[in-house]
């Protein structure tokens, strides 16, 4: 039995080591799979990761001696067959074939074992370089391109040029003015108008305002290619590619209803007396006590219309209304007669006392919210297309 539960206890504490020496196997490739399906970049880079964990290992240097020299040919076709007059934008995959040699040369140099094999790896160093200013001289051209055509589609192809430019030279001639005037013309501007509201809630008004402007101008996911602005912040209407406007079509705010229900409660109490003669008697005597159940409603509406208009044809692109509501509730009971014949939930709510309804300011800005959650989602929605 004892031997029994040790060969158990050894199998169930050996299953995580069987597991963990299969990643590391597998971890520790040593390439001839990528060999044979004739990925020989990968399958070179494998076997030098494999010869530094044991640099004895047949299966890595047999892969290594195969692979290598058929990866280097492979990517020094590709930058003589690839036609930069045609495309210039070619030049980028030059780099990158460039620039895998170079890795793979790079790679082995750092082990030894893997040296014994490859003793003289290749380096096109300068044709990389070479070929990482051909590719932003590209790029850049090609920025300067789209950027005469003065559209904002135009504007968008420029601005990831510039991008590229700059990213296979860093700083390359002026791409550091090139790239915001490219995205300043690539992004589509839109005003947003206050939400039209009662002078009264003009301070509430501008705190829901913010909250929205905060989604729209932090939410990246939607487009990085359109800006929100205030127009109090934004008085220069002519640069405006759209107005974004908002009113409420519906607006109550602070309605209270009322709600009262009187009824009956009656109910039997035992209670013992002390007779002349000394003994207890017990008694029943029947109470009754009229109890008024209590319920005051604050009920806030609204209907937002929210609108985006064409700043130069007027044209309106979008509409929608959003409604919203926010009920408050307070509820209390009363009684007049005998407690006793109270139930416990009527004797519980006797204890509650009326309070005020909130701020008519805190209603709106309740009021606003499941608005708010609807208008973002929307509006994200349709201008995710720009």
């Amino acid at each position: 039995m004892k031997t029994d539960l040790l060969k158990a206890s050894f199998y169930q504490n050996s299953i995580p080591i069987f597991i963990i020496l299969l990643f590391v196997i597998s971890a520790c490739s040593s390439g001839k799979k990528a060999l044979q399906k004739g990925d020989y970049y990968e399958a070179t880079l494998k076997a030098v990761e494999r010869l530094r964990q044991s640099p004895n290992n047949k299966k890595a240097r047999h892969t290594l001696g195969e692979a290598y020299y058929r990866a280097v040919e492979e990517n020094l076709r590709t930058t003589r067959t690839l036609d930069t007059k045609i495309n210039p934008l070619n030049w980028a995959k030059i780099v990158e074939s460039y620039g895998r040699i170079n890795k793979m040369g790079n790679e082995i140099r750092r082990s030894p074992a893997a040296l014994q094999i490859i003793k003289n790896p290749t380096s096109y160093l300068s044709e990389e370089i070479k070929a990482k200013n051909k590719a932003a001289e590209a790029f850049y051209n090609e920025g300067v391109k789209a950027m005469a055509l003065k559209t904002r589609e135009s504007a968008k192809r420029a601005y990831l040029h510039f991008i590229k430019a700059d990213q296979w030279v860093k700083g390359y001639k002026d791409v550091a003015t090139q790239i915001p005037n490219a995205k300043d013309a690539a992004t589509l501007k839109v005003l947003v108008q206050p939400i039209q509201v009662p002078n009264s809630f003009s301070l509430e008004r501008d705190f829901v305002q913010n909250q929205v402007m905060e989604f729209l101008n932090t939410n990246r996911r939607m487009n990085e290619f359109v800006a929100f602005y205030l127009s109090w912040e934004t008085p220069n209407y002519c640069c405006a590619d759209q107005f974004l406007m908002m009113s409420f079509d519906e607006f109550t705010v602070g309605q209270i209803l009322q709600k009262e229900k009187t009824t009956t409660a009656i109910d039997s109490v035992r209670r013992s007396i002390r007779l002349d003669d000394g003994t207890s008697k017990t008694i029943t005597d029947a109470v009754k006590a009229d109890y008024t159940h209590h319920e005051q409603y604050v009920v806030s509406n609204g209907v937002l219309d929210v609108r985006v208009i064409d700043a130069k044809t007027n044209q309106v692109l979008m509409q929608d209304k959003y409604p919203g509501e926010f009920v408050w509730r307070n509820e209390w009971g009363t009684y007049q007669g005998d407690k006793r014949a109270l139930d416990s939930k009527q004797k519980k709510e006797i204890k509650v006392r009326p309070v005020a309804p909130p701020p008519a300011q805190d209603l709106f800005v309740e009021l606003c919210k499941p608005i708010y959650d609807q208008l973002t989602e929307n509006i994200k929605r349709f201008y995710r297309k720009y």
